[in-house]
């Protein structure tokens, strides 16, 4: 009965629906209205159509002797994509071509930010109208800025100091990088664009990262100039006594209220600071020696210049930096490009035919970073945001009568988040966002009437099903339009990506919110290329075939066993009792891959071979289909001390879609080491969800810290975790015991009582569980922890 148990949607409705007539009454007539309408047995027709394309193998086996598979389309290893347009064999290119054929539509979308609204203890972003700039003045920006880095003294990479760079691990001879310390805007991208006009390279720092890491990177790179925000000039300016190189500060105004005046330069101890609007000016006047004519407009890099150092989030220890050429990010276009160009408009000619992509992960990421050169080179339009208010939740919006709204009033009626400001047709997030999406429909309509629920529960089980059986599913895409309207009321596609999500959260997501949402995987090292599932496909847990660009051979792994205790190999054709094609390491090869680390021969030598592998670290399966599935990653494959093998991530991937596991405070992590008999894992719990269970449990406590620590509420949660686990994973991977964390603290982490957030270091920029730093600072409770793990 509804009320019984914390609300969960389910592919198979509960019995106290099912047995209602009037809901198997509601799912006949959604299956006559399939087989009538538009045409009575057309949609039939279409299914069949779908079915036969599913069953069809997205890629093939290019090389029997090393199992090497590519993308269907591609012939074999000499024959990947190298650029989506022939001719054009660098990403800048490319964006100046898009500039120029889409030089009077919108490209760069800016919410206008107004100051903070203070309603409780979190106060909240306040934005009026959005900005935006053209592709043709995108150019004329991005061109300007290039020539105002040569006014600073910034000179080109020439083609010999970059193979000298990329091939022998030299450090850059002179002033010929650009260091972006900030966050995802407009002039992020914009800059960088800039410095690549004038074959400048540029390099990464996540924003997150302290002063300590973008002095190292600062050091290494030797630049003399660094673009940040407005809020941390001064603290950049106190490292130029630690940093020689360390000429010029360009700051943006992103989140900086209009009224703020510009910074003055003589406050920061000589170093040359300046807007960069002011760089923009700089270089519309800019003169070449004693020449008074104008420098050239760009010096355009050749394919095997340095491109970008994207330095990682650093979740194994000192952030590396990866080393990008311009091919590789041509590489990479081929092809996530040429994969959009499927289902996406790349021939718009006005704004109404426009695709729109919503930017507010981080840019210093690949998946971002790579993203937005594809949907640029599209010429579709970017909206920024950031992860805080793409939602109502975290903004509110000045209406043209001066008064605040902070409700989500959709596209065109001035919302305060930015998923309904911007409307996208493609969106992208990491598995944390999607969960956080799905726990949050389900506590709402956990609090609604019975008959909600039922009807809810009964739409969910049959559009699941519809979608399966590949046919439309009319009512219930009715009963599920509102949640469509909340992501914008416009999106094609939902991409995930920067780790595992579970098959829950991925089919709740292509069911309530009406767009499917498909897995893609590609590392730093790859330029974010290696495979993406098909946009129709609607399978749950792969990640997809080989990108046009991609080679892909999954290596055997003797050294370490699956739950069964035998060890990954190539040659073998069943995976844990299903089907496959093989199992083993995903090996990545194209045009793509990065040429290794910079200052980094050893580490580079150790995960790039010889024939131009990158050996990521990651275990997978083909399936019968020719996709990837991802299995785990080597190094969270973690033998226990009977030698049985758990899966960390995909542990946690399961166990996340528990109520009372806490999202947005950083989850859940689990742990294992070989001298556990059993799993444990650390909990940011869901506080509501534990305090309704204690409530209706009459378990008394005093705070929710005090809660926490309850042995009853500590294994009622354990409990649920494993109900959720045991039919999903192995034996050896169910939770001996786990620790409640109340994420009710400093959000600095200076108590073990604090969420996890990249700001504190707990999780790295991209969201990812940062767990050295969790496993010491959390190690006063991890201890006892782990002792229960051992019999």
């Amino acid at each position: 009965m509804a009320g019984e148990r914390p609300f969960m949607a389910s592919t198979t409705a509960p019995l106290w629906v099912a047995l209602n007539p009037l809901i198997w009454i509601f799912w006949l007539l959604d299956f006559l209205l399939y087989i009538l309408l538009p045409f009575p047995f057309v949609g039939p027709i279409l299914t069949i159509v779908k079915l036969c394309r599913r069953g069809k193998s997205s890629s093939h086996e290019t090389d029997n002797q090393l199992k090497i598979r590519c993308n269907e389309e591609i012939d074999g290893v000499a024959n990947l994509r190298t650029t989506p347009t022939q001719g054009m064999n660098t990403a800048f290119e490319l964006i100046q071509d898009s500039c120029m054929k889409h030089q009077n539509l919108k490209a760069m979308g800016t919410r206008t930010f107004l100051g903070w609204h203070k309603p409780g203890k979190f106060p909240l972003k306040i934005f009026g109208d959005t900005k935006w700039i053209t592709y043709g003045q995108l150019k004329q920006q991005y061109e300007a800025f290039g020539r105002g880095l040569l006014s600073l003294g910034m000179e080109p990479l020439s083609k010999e100091a970059s193979s000298a760079v990329a091939d022998r691990f030299e450090q850059i001879p002179g002033p010929n990088c650009m260091l972006i310390f900030e966050e995802t805007c407009a002039n992020w991208m914009t800059a960088a664009l800039g410095a690549m006009s004038q074959s400048i390279v540029v390099a990464t720092s996540y924003s997150t990262l302290g002063m300590s890491a973008v002095g190292e990177a600062l050091n290494e790179t030797r630049s003399p100039v660094i673009l940040c925000n407005y809020k941390d000039v001064a603290k950049v300016a106190t490292l130029q006594e630690n940093c020689p190189h360390l000429k010029s500060i360009i700051y943006t105004r992103n989140y900086v209220e209009e009224n703020e005046p510009n910074l003055n330069p003589d406050d920061f101890g000589g170093l040359r600071v300046l807007s960069f609007d002011e760089v923009v000016t700089l270089g519309n006047v800019v003169t070449v020696g004693n020449d008074a004519s104008p420098a050239p407009a760009i010096n355009p890099p050749a394919p095997e210049q340095l491109a970008v150092i994207m330095y990682t989030s650093g979740s194994t220890g000192k952030p590396k930096g990866v080393v990008l050429k311009h091919s590789s990010l041509a590489g990479a276009l081929a092809g996530l490009y040429g994969y959009l160009t499927g289902f996406l408009n790349s021939s718009a000619s006005t704004e109404a035919e426009q695709e729109v992509y919503l930017a507010y992960l981080p840019a210093a990421h690949i998946l971002e970073f790579a993203a937005e050169l594809s949907v640029l080179t599209l010429g579709a339009a970017v909206g920024y945001s950031d992860p805080k208010t793409i939602s109502s939740k975290g903004a509110v919006r000045k209406m043209p009568d001066g008064s605040l709204n902070g409700e989500p009033t959709g596209y065109g009626n001035h919302p305060p988040g930015g998923i309904q400001e911007f409307a996208p047709t493609l969106m992208a997030a990491v598995p944390k966002i999607w969960d956080i999406l799905k726990k949050g429909v389900e506590a709402t309509i956990g609090g609604k009437s019975g008959v909600v629920q039922a009807l809810f529960l009964a739409a969910f089980a049959g559009r699941s099903a519809a979608i399966q059986q590949g046919r439309t599913s009319y009512l219930c895409d009715l009963i599920f339009k509102k949640t469509y309207q909340m992501l914008g009321g416009r999106l094609k596609l939902c991409i995930s990506g920067g780790g595992p999500i579970s098959a829950d959260v991925q089919n709740f997501i292509r069911v309530v919110f009406r767009t499917n949402l498909i897995q893609g995987y590609g590392l730093t090292e790859t330029c974010s290329t290696g495979t993406v599932q098909p946009y129709w496909s609607v399978d749950d847990s792969v990640v997809g075939p080989p990108l046009r660009s991609t080679a892909i051979r999954l290596n055997d792994c003797n050294e370490v066993l699956d739950r069964d205790g035998k060890p990954y190999l190539n040659t073998d054709r069943m995976h844990l009792g299903s089907n496959c094609l093989g199992r083993g390491e995903v090996w990545i090869r194209g045009p793509s891959v990065s040429s290794g680390y910079y200052m980094m021969e050893e580490k580079t030598r150790e995960d790039f071979d010889a024939d131009g592998w990158f050996h990521t670290g990651d275990i997978a399966i083909w399936t019968p289909t020719g996709m990837i599935k991802i299995v785990d990653r080597l190094k969270n494959l973690v033998k226990l001390k009977g030698g049985e093998y758990i899966a960390i991530e995909s542990m946690e991937a399961t166990y996340s879609q528990s109520v009372f596991v806490n999202g947005i405070n950083g989850g859940i992590m689990c742990y294992g080491d070989g001298e556990m008999d059993r799993p444990v894992a650390l909990v940011q719990v869901n506080n509501v969800e534990l305090e309704k269970w204690a409530t209706a449990s009459g378990v008394s406590f005093a705070s929710l810290e005090d809660l926490c620590k309850n042995e009853k509420a500590i294994e009622h949660v354990t409990k649920d975790l494993n109900a959720i686990g045991k039919p999903k994973l192995g034996r050896n991977e169910l939770l001996a015991s786990v620790a409640l964390l109340p994420g009710s603290g400093p959000m600095d982490g200076t108590d073990v009582s604090c969420p996890w957030t990249p700001d504190n270091q707990y999780l790295t920029a991209s969201n990812k569980l940062n767990r050295k730093p969790i496993l010491k600072g959390f190690e006063s409770i991890m201890t006892p922890l782990r002792n229960k793990g051992i019999r």
